[in-house]
């Protein structure tokens, strides 16, 4: 006998009620919803066992489905966060691949400029130009180049030149930039050689984006940051590299990956917060030195020289951030004391007068601290040495700023000396520096030479018993100031007014001394 539909519906009906009699006996105050991944309700499982025990005839009931989705309640949806879009950071420099010396199919510049391609730091274009340097200590094959590479890089707005040649063991690279500041730690230039083997894998392209980083010039804060935001990393990538150069590098490429680590060190020291900094430089002179442990006894002398001009950067630059700086500037000393003798003048000019500015520069600062006044004779010595290549004519700029050191060497020598014919050699240099140095060119330079000739001047004027040189004195660092102030150099300017300020005490101390004889010594007739 069938069933009667009324009696099925009649108990769907109870069911029904008992569903919800269970649900108001489990419900609880308000609480927040659960989340997705939590367990389901108590309601929810006895709905499901309900409409389970119901079977397949019930689930051909349209009532049924009815009343089981009245009373299986809804699925709680989870809450996901709308996705905020980060804009892509764009490439923070420019960086140019020239055509490689030896690289006849261009196969090898296409490699490496896909690897440099690869970090999206970089918009990279390729240029196909070749740039060739046979010998390093040819002086006008390597003018003559380091003009080229950086007139390139100025021409094309560029940050850095990537140039060089490739061989049989791999690839010789340069970097260049559109300045020659060959003076500053960490300095690459026609110098650095990059060498890498011919396959480019992760440890070396590593190595030469670190490089790359290490090597540009941050003219503006947007440089800076870039700088500050990637060199850390781009260090640590590549410090066990340097540690450890795989074996199947030849030994100039191993010799190369520790010299450009120590380059990588000595930038990443001068990024990262303070308390790592003396850690980073300390990196950076242990791979010099292993670099320099590599040298064979067949290499130039010359090898030896630059690396010791490398180490006596490092320690200058750490001395410059040390509470305690003299012990520091002494090692800097003995660095650049054996650069000097190790580079020959003749074959490479540039960096033996490069190291002879830095010694001359560090014994001035080390006597500033150390007040032993045989710091400065040498320092006038090894400064006017570098005149025999910087030159008035040829390379004014630099001759101009040889010229302000020695300046202010002469300052400080004189004042310990009280002498006042080694004041007015300062005092002439000073002149002769703004020959050169003009407040429309180079506001900030002309205004440090303005500061020297004023404190020279004052120095002179003390020192002469009042030979009426405060008044120029006076106006030499009133303008020296000025120009401090509205280029926001707050340092100098702080030193300019603490001068200016040694100037008017002494001036009007003068006018309170000041005796006024009587007018009768002058009166003829009252003799």
């Amino acid at each position: 006998m069938a069933d009667d539909p009324n009696d099925r519906r009649a108990e769907l009906q109870r069911r029904a009620r008992d569903l919800a009699a269970m649900r108001g006996a489990v419900a609880k105050p308000a609480q927040p919803e659960p989340e997705a991944e939590a367990h389901p309700p108590l309601a929810e499982v006895e709905a499901t066992a309900t409409a389970a025990a119901v079977g397949a005839e019930a689930r051909s009931s349209g009532l049924l489905d009815l009343l089981v989705s009245l009373f299986k309640p809804k699925p709680t949806q989870p809450q996901r966060p709308v996705p905020v879009a980060i804009p892509a950071e764009g490439p923070s420099f420019t960086i140019l691949v020239a055509a490689l010396s030896g690289d006849a199919d261009g196969q090898a510049a296409t490699a490496l400029n896909q690897a440099l391609s690869a970090r999206p730091a970089f918009k990279v274009k390729a240029i196909p130009r070749l740039y060739q340097l046979e010998r390093l200590d040819d002086p006008a094959q390597v003018a003559g180049v380091s003009l080229n590479t950086r007139h390139a890089v100025a021409e094309e707005d560029a940050d850095l030149l990537v140039w060089g040649e490739f061989g049989k063991d791999g690839y010789r690279l340069r970097l260049a930039t559109a300045s020659n500041d060959d003076e500053r730690a960490a300095s690459f230039g026609t110098t650095t050689r990059i060498e890498l083997p011919a396959e480019l894998g992760e440890g070396p392209s590593n190595l030469l984006y670190a490089a790359c980083l290490a090597a540009v010039e941050v003219p503006t804060e947007a440089h800076r940051n870039s700088i500050r935001r990637l060199m850390p990393a781009a260090a640590a990538q590549v410090e066990s590299l340097a540690a450890k150069p795989p074996v199947q590098m030849s030994m100039g490429q191993q010799r190369s990956c520790q010299l450009v680590f120590g380059h990588v060190a000595t930038i990443n020291a001068m990024v990262v917060p303070p308390e790592e900094t003396n850690l980073w430089f300390d990196k950076a002179i242990n791979a010099y030195r292993q670099a320099q442990r590599r040298l064979a006894r067949t290499d130039p002398t010359w090898e030896t020289g630059l690396i010791h001009k490398h180490i006596g950067a490092v320690l200058s630059a750490k001395a410059e951030r040390s509470k305690d700086p003299a012990p520091l500037l002494e090692e800097a000393i003995k660095e650049w004391r054996q650069a000097v003798e190790c580079l020959p003048r003749a074959l490479m000019p540039q960096e033996w007068a490069s190291a002879q500015v830095r010694l001359g520069v560090a014994l001035y600062r080390l006597d500033l601290k150390t007040g032993q006044t045989e710091l400065l004779r040498e320092s006038v010595q090894a400064l006017q040495a570098t005149l025999q290549v910087y030159s008035r004519t040829e390379t004014p700029q630099r001759w101009a700023e040889v010229m302000h050191n020695i300046a202010q060497v002469l300052e400080v020598y004189g004042d310990q000396l009280k002498s006042t014919e080694v004041l007015k050699r300062s005092i002439d240099a000073c002149h002769s520096v703004l020959e050169i140095r003009t407040r429309e060119r180079g506001p900030l330079s002309w205004a440090a030479t303005q500061n020297t000739l004023g404190s020279a001047l004052f120095l002179l004027d003390r020192h002469s018993t009042g030979a009426g040189h405060l008044a120029e004195a006076e106006a030499a660092l009133a303008a020296a100031l000025e120009v401090f102030q509205t280029h926001g150099a707050k340092g100098p300017a702080k030193v300019a007014a603490k001068n200016l300020g040694h100037v008017r005490k002494l001036a009007e101390s003068r006018k309170t001394r000041q005796v006024i004889e009587p007018h009768w010594l002058d009166d003829p007739d009252s003799k």
